[in-house]
């Protein structure tokens, strides 16, 4: 099965495949830049073309989760427990908040990015225009960290 999937994406114009991940949750520009980098793409252009895919898919996903009945999908899958959580930390969290936000999303860690970045602005009723400038600069942050490295580390193998 596994060998299906591989030799069906190996098939595909490497690019198509970035922009793919680019704007999957959890591979997100992080996965696309290491993976176009290590593909033997053009660096610099990779690194731009997934970031901007990373932040043009908040724009949909931003609005998608504001809609009332996805609202209510999420407090129920969230529970009462993350609801009482977010309450009794509202006042810490609303001087901070979008500093906060900026950090969740700009650590290159998996479950950290737009996606889930996007999840806590909803979950949280924050600023959906300064979500997304901040969710965006996360994102780029992210990016300029994965971009970094992944050069760094090829260079120093190669």
């Amino acid at each position: 099965m596994l060998d299906t999937i591989l030799s069906f994406i190996y098939g595909l114009d490497p690019w198509l495949v970035l922009g793919l991940l680019a704007m999957m949750p959890f591979v997100e520009a992080r996965g696309s830049i290491v993976y176009g980098i290590a593909t033997g793409l053009e660096p610099l252009q990779v690194f731009m073309v997934s970031v901007a895919l990373n932040i043009l898919v908040l724009i949909p996903l931003l609005f998608f989760l504001r809609q009332k009945f996805i609202m209510d999908i999420i407090h129920k899958i969230m529970g009462r427990k993350i609801t009482r959580l977010v309450e009794k930390n509202r006042k810490k969290f609303e001087v901070y908040e979008e500093l906060a936000l900026f950090s969740f999303v700009a650590v290159p860690f998996v479950g950290t990015g737009a996606w889930t970045g996007a999840l806590l602005s909803t979950v949280l009723e924050l600023n959906q225009k300064k979500s997304f400038l901040v969710i965006a600069a996360g994102v780029l942050a992210a990016g300029i960290i994965m971009f970094l490295g992944t050069n760094g580390f090829l260079h120093i193998l190669m």
